[in-house]
């Protein structure tokens, strides 16, 4: 198991107890986490690049990415998802997609 999933397995246990949450308000509640996570990983970075109201740090861009990668290892910790073995199966289909292929240049 590795270190993340070991944390996830650690959050997921420790979030469901505190909240007395049962395992499918669990699996509900971590899924919409990884929406939460992504969207504030998406403003830091609007921030960092000048397209919010006010300006951000790269920091908060490293912070947030990695809130969204907590969020996915622990809702798959919640519905009983290997993503380190999905991750791997996911890049195999990844890899063979047509971004690979170059074009030539007329």
């Amino acid at each position: 198991m590795s270190e993340l999933q070991q944390a996830a397995e650690n959050i997921y246990a420790g979030v469901r107890e505190k909240l007395g949450l049962d395992h499918e308000q669990m699996q509900i509640a971590q899924v919409l986490c990884v929406a939460e996570e992504a969207g504030e990983f998406v403003g830091a970075y609007r921030r960092f690049v000048g397209m919010a109201r006010r300006n951000g740090p790269f920091s908060d861009v490293q912070n947030e990415l990695a809130d969204v990668v907590i969020a996915a290892y622990t809702a798959a910790e919640a519905l009983g998802i290997d993503l380190e073995m999905a991750i791997d199966e996911k890049l195999g289909v990844v890899m063979t997609r047509g971004w690979k292929e170059t074009s030539a240049v007329s």
